[in-house]
């Protein structure tokens, strides 16, 4: 315990580095204020978000509108004291509220993150786990959710893979959209970050991730297009990189043409904290691009701006009209999600935090999974002893996306409360004690975060040690605390194997209640674990000079690469000039995740959706409703679900679409829908789904759109990508 109060010590002073109070004078809602301009309208609340919006442009001189382009006191939207406009507060986090980044000091649970709850597949719970931030952000006074995190795991040991959802854009889109409408509900906005293929912390703010408009629109364009046109997501936050050579910050094709245009999105797009820095040169492509708030501050658009009005000040009217282009959408926003009416904090909010507790403890017992459970090791008899080993887990990864929590329950604590006398804890326990117990938890884990990517093959001597473990004691299980790819040479020795990501700060209660079995495993693999990091899409991605290059942070490149350090020492001078992007050519196209494995035919550890249960499952009696499909019809494929095992369970059903024959390479297999269904023993149910023919479409680059060809297509479905328990086959007519 000691490691965890020195590690979040150290984040708080840190932190508090940058947190900035607004004086509560400051935030004061409209009907607070009395001096509005003559002819003004956009205090009646009766009118429309656009209306209002519309008529504080008309009111702002251009100076306000600059000022409302960029970040005030660090993580704040600028209030305009003279119309009765109040600062709109910011905090980071996706699973809480960071509360450093607002100075608070009342309680805020720690929730798991993303990843955890993408491994639940249980959108309704996503919903409800929305919703219970949403209470806190108002409990806080937090306008703004800086999450969550929808980029998609490219590479397995990305830094922050833990803030995102997985490998599979169809699970992100339906985890992310319910995510935010639970938060949205509670009139918080959601942040959708980092717009778009972000996904690894290699030289972050200088990377280009450069990939076709086939596989933008297939993978990672989709749950953009789900959080927009599903859940109305009111925020979103550009990437530190640039796509095709273009910065996120300043991309006009997919943040005006494609986002706004296309999509249909209204609301705020903001970068993120540093990429306002990177491109003074490029100050240009900013205000007709479709981004509308530079954080923390618009420093460089503000010079850039003076000095292009000082030359050319027959401009003036013109750059005005930009400067509305970018600042309406802010405004909006803020009407729309009623900010701008309200006082920022409701301390009523925070009598809710018993009940958030129960969903961290609920989305944790659903995230687990249960990857190997050899002679049923487990569950394990509270009669039995039980020794838990290694150094204590972690409960979150580190960077913006940490959330400290309150009231931990340690996997110690919570196996003691279990198991009582049985339960002994040593973190390098004797020879004896080993071999004394009747089964032994050894935890396992792997540091990651933001700023920095994660070797696959951490953590070192790990693996020996493990080893060692197994040949004194045969009921060894492993968990694993992490939300990154790693080797497992162990895997043939040990009996039981438990992935455990990070789960918050009610992971003690979660985890006992797995391992004594009063709650059955249900969580499911959001991501492909592979044998070895040279089988995944671009195992030399980050390589410079022959080398791997693991780090990301402004302080490794930043003034160097700006031209401020003409003999620099960085080790990345070596390799990469000043203004150079580094591009990260996303060969593998469509094929990432489990369609590349697939594709390349590669053995895995453990295959994406996969997970075990406590208890049995059987698939029974599939039907397909047609044999051809035409037109805009859609075809239904029904089973029944039955649990003929003697407890309690969830089982997550996958339907996966394969194209038998095609114009284009496409994947062996795609998710395209899934339910998570609980049954009792005993108990049946009937699963149907439908796949109509947009989920048999490719995006056709000739036509830049999507095309459905005719022929044979194969239904299948299982418990994971991998596992399929029946197939059936329809034709696509014309």
């Amino acid at each position: 315990m000691k490691a965890f109060v020195f590690t979040l010590a150290a984040v708080l002073t840190v932190s508090s580095l940058f947190a900035q109070r607004v004086d509560e004078k400051e935030l004061q809602p409209l009907s607070a204020f009395k001096n509005f301009p003559q002819g003004a309208v956009y205090q009646n609340t009766s009118l429309s978000p656009e209306a209002r919006a519309r008529d504080v442009l008309k009111h702002l001189t251009f100076e306000e509108k600059l000022s409302l382009t960029g970040g005030y006191k660090s993580f704040c939207f600028p209030g305009v004291a003279r119309l009765g406009l109040r600062p709109a507060i910011m905090a980071d986090a996706s699973q809480g509220i960071r509360l450093q980044t607002i100075a608070s000091k009342a309680n805020s649970t720690s929730f798991p993150p993303m990843l955890a709850l993408a491994a639940t597949w249980n959108p309704a719970l996503a919903q409800a786990f929305g919703k219970n931030i949403g209470e806190e952000c108002k409990a806080h006074g937090v306008d703004f959710l800086l999450g969550p995190g929808i980029n998609l795991q490219r590479l397995s040991v990305g830094g922050r893979n833990y803030e995102y959802m997985g490998e599979d854009p169809l699970l992100t889109s339906a985890i992310a959209v319910n995510y935010i409408n639970g938060l949205q509900s509670q009139g918080v906005i959601a942040t959708a970050k980092h717009f778009i293929a972000n996904d690894q912390e290699f030289v972050r703010h200088i990377a280009s991730s450069d990939l076709d408009e086939r596989t933008l629109r297939e993978i990672y364009l989709k749950p953009w297009e789900a959080v927009v046109k599903q859940a109305r997501v009111r925020a979103i936050m550009t990437g530190n990189n640039a796509i095709n050579g273009i910065p996120a910050s300043m991309h006009q094709p997919l943040l005006n043409d494609v986002m706004r245009r296309e999509f249909g999105f209204t609301g705020v797009t903001m970068t993120d904290w540093q990429n306002t820095n990177y491109h003074p040169d490029l100050q240009y492509l900013v205000a007709r691009s479709g981004q509308t708030l530079l954080m923390a501050n618009n420093a460089t658009f503000t010079k850039y701006i003076q000095d292009f009005i000082a030359r050319y000040p027959a401009r003036k009217a013109e750059v005005e009209a930009d400067l509305d282009f970018m600042v309406y959408p802010n405004l909006y926003t803020l009407f729309e999600a009623g900010v701008y009416d309200r006082a920022p904090t409701d301390k009523a909010l925070l009598n809710t935090l018993p009940a958030h507790k129960e969903t961290a403890r609920q989305c944790a017992e659903e995230a687990i999974c249960l990857l190997k459970n050899e002679a049923n090791v487990l569950p394990v008899q509270r009669s039995k002893k039980v020794l838990l080993m290694g150094e204590n887990e972690l409960h979150s990864g580190t960077g913006s996306g940490f959330v400290a929590g309150y009231d931990h329950t340690s996997f110690a604590e919570g196996l003691k409360k279990t198991y009582g006398q049985n339960f002994e804890e040593a973190e390098k326990p004797t020879d004896a004690q080993i071999k004394n117990a009747n089964v032994v938890l050894f935890r396992l884990n792997k540091k990651a975060g933001e700023g920095y990517d994660v070797p696959f093959e951490e953590p070192q001597g790990v693996n020996a040690e493990i080893a060692r473990v197994a040949a004194l004691n045969p009921n060894v299980v492993v968990l694993i605390s992490s939300a990154n790819g790693l080797p497992m040479p162990w895997l043939g020795q040990v009996k039981g194997v438990l992935w455990t990501f990070f789960l918050g700060q009610e992971r003690g209660n979660a985890l006992a209640n797995i391992i004594s079995g009063k709650v059955s495993p249900s969580g499911r693999l959001p991501f492909t674990l592979e044998k070895d990091f040279q089988d995944s899409p671009d195992p030399d991605f980050n390589f410079l000079g022959g080398k791997p290059y693991w780090q990301g942070n402004n302080n490794h490149y930043k003034e160097y690469w700006k031209g401020n350090e003409k003999n620099s020492r960085k080790e990345i001078a070596k390799y990469v000039k000043p203004h150079q992007l580094v591009h990260l050519p996303y060969d593998e196209g469509v094929f990432m995740g489990y369609r590349w494995f697939d594709k390349q035919q590669k053995e895995v550890l453990f295959p994406f959706g996969y997970g075990l249960s406590y208890t049995s499952f059987t698939y029974t009696k599939p039907k397909i409703s047609k044999a051809t499909l035409s037109g805009q019809d859609s075809v239904q494929v029904q089973f029944t679900l039955k649990n003929t095992g003697k407890q309690a369970a969830a089982e997550v059903v996958q339907l996966y679409v394969s194209d038998k024959e095609a114009s284009v390479d496409r994947p062996v297999r795609e998710l395209k829908d899934f339910q998570k269904v609980y049954l009792k023993p005993g108990q049946s149910q009937t699963v149907s789904f439908w796949v109509n023919r947009q989920d048999l479409s490719f995006w056709d680059t000739p036509t830049h759109s999507w095309k459905a060809e005719p022929g044979a297509f194969e239904l299948s479905v299982g418990n994971s990508s991998r596992a399929l328990r029946f197939t059936q086959v329809f034709t696509l007519e014309k």
